[in-house]
């Protein structure tokens, strides 16, 4: 297990014996090593003690290597060279005591404790266990879903909070992460899905719909849209029988196959904070989105009352009386982002 210092000196967490250079680089091979397994928590299982690892033993030999560099060069310096160099390596110095006390490199450290700790308690839950233990974060997520909006893979939790202020003044709001004043997440979701639609009828398809979109024909562009996360999702997504309707199709139950492939995927990889994303936050959403423009709900043609958000039925058979919003399409490009990002590459 890691030993993390427990005050604001690092340098009090360091192992006995290691000398000047040692102590700088083991900071600083500690703070890379920490960066690393937090970027990589997902795929591979931590190392259970820094000074074992790879990382340190290579930081080690590094600086041992610099100390006797530095004895050789010293001793060949003249005094004037020499006190210039001592000026160097004092700021050096000033600079490594400002970066010891850096509150960033602690806080990364208890949240990677934070981490293992959520790995430990969660290991051995069924999806089910595991769903209950987080169900308010699922209904947040569902209720953004029902909202128009799939929670991004380009989001992260500071983002989706904001949402939920944005939510206050309507749904249109939201867009604004996308499309803002010096935001280019949308431009980012348009060119990730021309790369991935080169070919057959889904270039077709999103090459009109964003023609239309260019030319702020958001009717045309909805229709186009539509009609390729229809076909995407179907192609994508393992459902038990693609024959079953709407209603029972974008739901858990429909999702059920996918869902408990890809539970048993990340449990295996011990990937507790895709587990959350995927289960926490994509897959409600998306479910609750999809819900939400496949199928008429409250709002069916005999009753004659029109939803107040996009609807594929409505759309697709003629009967909006009003325009569709740019944010509307936005929402439909942001659930074929998020699409192909849980399910494209498989």
């Amino acid at each position: 297990m890691f030993l993390f210092p427990q005050s604001d000196d690092i340098t009090g967490g360091l192992p006995q014996g290691i000398g000047f250079l040692e102590q700088e680089i083991y900071i600083l091979a500690k703070g890379y090593f920490f960066a690393k397994v937090v970027s990589r928590h997902e795929d591979e299982k931590m190392s259970n003690d820094f000074e074992n690892s790879q990382e340190y033993r290579k930081a080690l030999e590094i600086a041992k290597k610099q100390q006797e560099l530095y004895k050789n060069v010293t001793k060949a310096m003249s005094p004037e060279a020499l006190a210039k160099f001592q000026e160097l390596s004092d700021k050096l110095t000033e600079w490594k005591n400002s970066f010891n006390n850096m509150p960033g490199l602690l806080k990364l450290a208890e949240m990677l404790q934070n981490y293992q700790q959520e790995v430990r308690e969660n290991e051995g839950l069924t999806e089910t266990e595991f769903e209950e233990k987080y169900r308010s974060e699922i209904e947040w997520s569902e209720k953004l879903g029902k909202n128009g909006w799939v929670i991004s893979e380009h989001s992260n939790p500071a983002d989706i909070r904001n949402w939920e202020q944005l939510l206050c003044e309507g749904e249109a709001k939201v867009a604004e992460f996308f499309d803002g004043e010096d935001i280019v997440i949308l431009d980012v979701i348009i060119e990730g899905l021309k790369e991935k639609y080169v070919s057959d009828e889904t270039q077709l398809y999103f090459k009109n719909g964003m023609q239309a979109f260019e030319n702020e024909d958001y009717m045309a562009t909805a229709m186009y849209l539509l009609a390729l996360l229809d076909n995407r999702v179907n192609k994508l997504v393992d459902f038990p029988n693609q024959r079953m309707s709407y209603r029972v199709k974008y739901s858990n139950d429909g999702f059920a196959n996918q869902k408990a492939e890809d539970f048993r995927q990340l449990t295996e990889k011990r990937g507790i904070m895709s587990k959350k994303i995927y289960f926490l936050e994509m897959y409600p959403s998306l479910i609750a989105y999809l819900n939400r423009i496949f199928i008429d709900g409250l709002y069916k043609f005999e009753n004659g009352i029109e939803p107040p958000y996009l609807n594929r039925n409505w759309l697709m058979h003629g009967r909006m009386n009003r325009n569709i919003e740019r944010y509307e399409c936005i929402q439909i490009l942001n659930a074929l982002s998020v699409i192909e990002f849980m399910f494209g590459d498989r």
